[in-house]
């Protein structure tokens, strides 16, 4: 289901633009300033393929076709001349960068061992990105199903997935990849990656214009309205963020279960206070729980456990209804968003 009602889809590009193609019997291949690829040069290889930049493949065209219904096709639909082969190879003119085909290759006809999605896996945001949109451009999916997967255990669309340290630290991705996931979202047609990709990127500020460079030096930017959407969330963020403190500490009582009610009544409002006047409650990451500084603070000011186990908890609910709301806030429909898990809000909540 798209993400947004609101907004087409852009138009697909024409097959000259998204399949390879083979040199024209009536332009000679022109090998100036071709190079070989140092890593995807196999003597016995049966077919080149040249990426921007001439930089050229030699591989075997039978691995090709039988993981990609685009190369099988193309394939056997031409028959090339002696004009358009290298070493006896047919040639393949692509328009991606050698970067980006030698992610591709490294899946596909892996040197050493296939490099495919794990949970012990630790891949780059390059790697991926470039994994992604190939493997969706010649519909290699089972290594498109695979990288999607492995993307979203860090841009989750599960609350509890969030809270755990799997989701917040990722390696080898920085924050401006968030703008990169966006796009990819955009491409696979995948919007549950989007509300984590936006809230992500709305913790870039303004820095969110400038796009991300991606490893060929190109530089990847949202599209106009996606742009708008982050920014006006990053708005509404920020009114979440005051609401959160009001509803987590707005309410400075004892719990039910508080056997000294005034000494904890106390350390509440004192609790509170230092909340309040806390830098970081004007921050837009709101998803971020405030249980590293209760339970410190609460230590300090003598809260009794139950108390302190009661403001983790309400701190928890009122981040999960944020959570719950992403997609609203960034103006997306996300088919089963806050249906995609049914949480025991009692239990003793993780710190992310």
């Amino acid at each position: 289901m798209s993400a947004d009602n609101h907004e087409a889809r852009p138009p697909k590009r024409s097959r000259t633009e998204d399949t390879p193609r083979q040199s024209s019997a009536a332009t000679p291949l022109d090998l100036d300033n071709f190079q070989c690829h140092e890593e995807f040069w196999f003597d016995d290889g049966s077919i080149v393929l040249i990426a921007q930049q001439k930089t050229g493949f030699r591989v075997y065209r039978a691995l090709l076709t039988a993981q990609s219904t685009i190369f099988a096709d193309m394939f056997t639909s031409s028959s090339p001349s002696a004009e358009e082969m290298i070493e006896g190879c047919p040639v393949v003119h692509l328009s991606d960068t050698p970067e980006d085909i030698a992610h591709l290759l490294r899946v596909l006809l892996p040197k050493s061992q296939r490099l495919l999605y794990s949970r012990k896996s630790i891949l780059s945001f390059h790697q991926l990105s470039a994994i992604i949109r190939l493997s969706h451009k010649y519909h290699v999916q089972d290594v498109l199903d695979q990288a999607v997967e492995y993307l979203q255990t860090h841009f989750t669309s599960t609350f509890d997935a969030w809270t755990s340290n799997t989701a917040l630290r990722v390696p080898l991705f920085s924050a401006r990849h968030a703008i990169g996931v966006v796009n990819l979202a955009r491409l696979i047609d995948r919007p549950a990656l989007l509300p984590i990709a936006f809230y992500r990127c709305a913790q870039l500020g303004g820095d969110v214009v400038s796009g991300y460079r991606r490893e060929d030096k190109t530089v990847e930017y949202l599209r106009r309205r996606d742009l708008r959407r982050c920014i006006d969330g990053r708005n509404e963020l920020a009114e979440q963020a005051a609401s959160v403190l009001a509803e987590v500490f707005g309410n400075a009582y004892p719990c039910d279960a508080c056997v000294r009610r005034e000494r904890c009544a106390i350390a509440l409002l004192n609790l509170s206070a230092r909340m309040v006047a806390d830098e970081f409650v004007s921050e837009v990451d709101v998803l971020t729980s405030w249980a590293g500084r209760i339970e410190e603070w609460a230590e300090d000011l003598d809260l009794c456990e139950p108390c302190r186990r009661a403001v983790i908890t309400q701190d928890r609910r009122a981040r999960r209804q944020v959570w719950d709301d992403l997609p609203t806030i960034f103006g997306l429909t996300v088919e089963g968003w806050a249906a995609s898990e049914d949480e025991d809000e009692t239990t003793d909540p993780d710190t992310p």
